[in-house]
């Protein structure tokens, strides 16, 4: 696969550390703090200042202790907003890489002599670099910009490396419904993905995480049901009434999402704790999965990935006779190609629809 890369200014970004740009409080015994002044109070400063890179405090700063402030210029300000852009995070849209390039753009029309102003015209010709990929059908994976054309050869491997990520994602936010569901899809399309047994190994412990949750959620329920019917009993009678009507229509609403969900049969249903019946179905769901997974990591991968298969389809399709080519396609429907990427396969090649 080859990766557009823009090592040097990329790396440039990454080694300045940029933050937000600050006040710098000098204090009588000469010791320099780094924060925002965000208002006086009496007779102190109420200073914002950064823990770590995401996480903020205030301190209190008496006024009798404080040499002087040097206060940032409006530039400094402005950098602020627009500073953490680099590096761009994966799979960036084109309408999000304008925005980022029109802020940037932005701050050069307001502040051209800025000290800042360098580091900005380095920031905006990397976004436009990396947008130029992106409007041509590109997009970033990791540190890399995947050109359209290198998408086209290896279309199958990179939407497979695009799902596995969203699901590591999912299961590194612990929310293991959204990482089941997404693996479900994925299943249905990239058994044969190079990345599918790693993947599988972590699902196992989703699911035995999840089903801990269930367990723990049903054990309790019939306590919880009762301790919340205690606590109705013990309401005014006015406030009970409204209390009661208020939980029958969220039963109504759970058990009319459960059944919705079990009738779509799209997969897995969404668990409440104080929904008996949808906790029980995701419990035998789980039990479900995971005898599905033993039998398909023994029996539904192929020997070759699916990734390769493709790639190297992609490069026979290019020349040869109708009939060569036709059996190329016919090759990829044994090695269970999925039939999108046998449709994407197809084009390449010029073959008539059947």
């Amino acid at each position: 696969m080859k990766l557009r890369k823009f090592p040097t200014l990329i790396a440039s970004f990454l080694c300045l550390g940029y933050t937000a740009s600050a006040d710098t409080i000098v204090l009588t015994d000469g010791e320099k703090l780094e924060g925002r002044v965000v208002r006086e109070d009496g007779d102190n400063y109420v200073v914002e200042v950064f823990v770590s890179d995401t996480i903020k405090d205030e301190k209190i700063i008496p006024k009798s202790d404080v040499s002087f402030i040097d206060k940032e210029g409006p530039d400094e300000t402005a950098f602020g907003k627009i500073g953490e852009f680099l590096p761009t995070p994966e799979l960036l849209g084109a309408e999000n890489y304008k925005a980022k390039i029109e802020k940037v753009e932005k701050f050069l029309e307001e502040f051209p002599k800025s000290a800042k102003a360098t580091k900005v015209r380095e920031m905006l010709d990397v976004l436009n670099d990396e947008f130029d990929v992106v409007i041509e059908g590109g997009f970033k994976l990791g540190k890399e910009m995947i050109t359209s054309g290198d998408y086209a050869t290896n279309a199958f491997e990179y939407d497979a490396v695009i799902a596995e990520k969203r699901i590591n994602d999912a299961i590194n936010r612990r929310d293991f419904l959204s990482a089941l569901r997404l693996f479900t899809t994925y299943d249905e399309t990239f058994v044969g993905a190079a990345g599918r047994a790693e993947l599988v190994g972590k699902m196992k412990q989703v699911l035995t995480a999840f089903s801990a949750t269930l367990s723990d959620s049903l054990e309790s329920f019939d306590s919880r049901d009762a301790k919340r019917k205690a606590g109705l009993e013990r309401m005014a009678p006015e406030n009970r009434a409204q209390t009661e009507l208020a939980l029958e229509e969220e039963a109504a609403r759970l058990n009319a999402r459960y059944e919705q969900e079990k009738a779509d049969r799209k997969g897995w249903v969404t668990p409440d704790t104080y929904h008996k019946a949808s906790l029980e179905e995701s419990r035998r769901q789980v039990e479900s999965e995971r005898r599905r997974l033993e039998t398909k990591g023994r029996n539904g991968e192929t020997e070759t990935s699916l990734g390769e298969v493709y790639r190297v389809a992609w490069g026979e399709l290019v020349g040869g006779t109708d009939e060569e080519k036709t059996a190329v396609i016919a090759q990829l429907k044994t090695q269970r190609m999925p039939d999108i990427y046998i449709e994407k396969l197809r084009v390449r090649a010029g073959l008539p629809e059947k």
